[in-house]
């Protein structure tokens, strides 16, 4: 019989179907399956993907999140929606600035649900309210739609395009960078 997983050490309930649980090691096993299932999909749009993916080096990305998390300068979680793990959301702080840069990113069967959208409005309340950050931002590569129509969901502002910003696929992609001042977070 396989043991529930332990209780995070911080959660956040965003509804009765979906939360955010701290990336701890529990979920490294079956958030590398969820990228092992979903790879060429993710590859698309993630440089983190574009190599090859093991275990390993989730797990060792895991503890150095943990690492950022407890210094304050980061709140990684996994993204729980109905019962399963399907992703992930985060955030990169930058204590000095008070900025935060969201990532996201959802197996293919939990697109279309609201799943991203909800988990990082939960999660930039978190940012805004309890943590005090000043600004939110989110990179987007231009042609990806759906990740920029999550930031505009989110009422994030398009500041501008940083051209050739990121690397991808053997490329260079344009970046779509949205931000919000804090004391403009409607929620």
């Amino acid at each position: 019989m396989v043991s529930p997983p332990p209780a995070p050490a911080f959660a956040l309930r965003v509804d009765d179907d979906l939360e955010l649980v701290l990336r701890e090691a529990w979920t490294a096993v079956p958030l590398a399956e969820v990228i092992g299932a979903n790879l060429e999909h993710l590859r698309a749009w993630e440089p983190w993907a574009q190599g090859e993916q093991t275990l390993e080096g989730l797990t060792a990305f895991t503890r150095a999140q943990l690492a950022a998390w407890l210094e304050g300068r980061a709140v990684p979680t996994a993204v729980r929606w109905r019962g399963r793990l399907v992703g992930a959301v985060g955030a990169s702080v930058d204590t000095w600035t008070g900025t935060a840069e969201l990532g996201y990113w959802v197996a293919a069967d939990a697109q279309g649900h609201g799943v991203v959208t909800r988990s990082c409005r939960a999660l930039v309340d978190h940012l805004v309210r309890d943590r005090g950050v000043g600004r939110v931002e989110a990179r987007c590569v231009v042609a990806n739609t759906r990740s920029r129509a999550v930031a505009e969901r989110l009422g994030l502002r398009l500041d501008g395009v940083l051209p050739a910003a990121m690397p991808l696929r053997g490329g260079r992609e344009d970046v779509a960078l949205y931000g919000l001042p804090a004391d403009l977070w409607g929620g």
